[in-house]
């Protein structure tokens, strides 16, 4: 998505929840959605138009590779995107998040990674959930989700 398609399709103020292949793609800066992770990442959340939210499972799936490669250079990357980066937050997986996620996993089948992370959006809660699977905006609509699930590539 180019940056003022991205514009339109994130009212300004919405809550974001980033999924994980969003995070990834901005902090690879190599893949198809990296140029509009990017766009979404520093032009719409660094800026404070919209705050930004990532589950705890986003910090688990996203130091998976930095430390498997053992870099501690990669690990502190991560580390400062997630734990720096302004206007961005971490919520934990609650109860609540759990119960809801067994929802979603009950009416659709997904994943336990993506009913969680859908989850935290229903709960934060994030209008707008920001990845880069082609197959979420209908696995949100089979949980029966309000939130708006932008495709970056």
């Amino acid at each position: 998505m180019t940056p003022a398609a991205l514009d339109a399709a994130i009212p300004a103020g919405a809550t974001i929840l980033l999924d994980t292949s969003a995070v990834l793609a901005y902090l690879s800066g190599a893949e198809p959605a990296s140029a509009a992770a990017t766009s979404v990442i520093d032009g719409l959340v660094a800026t404070g138009r919209n705050p930004a939210v990532v589950s705890a499972i986003t910090v688990t799936e996203a130091l998976v590779r930095p430390m498997r490669a053992t870099s501690s250079t990669a690990i502190r990357l991560v580390d400062d995107f997630l734990l720096r980066f302004p206007h961005l937050r971490i919520d934990p997986v609650t109860i609540a998040v759990a119960r809801e996620a067994a929802r979603i996993r009950a009416t659709t089948a997904a994943r336990t990674p993506e009913a969680l992370i859908l989850a935290t959006a229903a709960l934060a809660p994030a209008p707008i959930v920001v990845c880069s699977d082609a197959s979420w905006p209908s696995l949100a609509k089979r949980a029966q989700l309000e939130a708006r699930v932008v495709v970056l590539a």
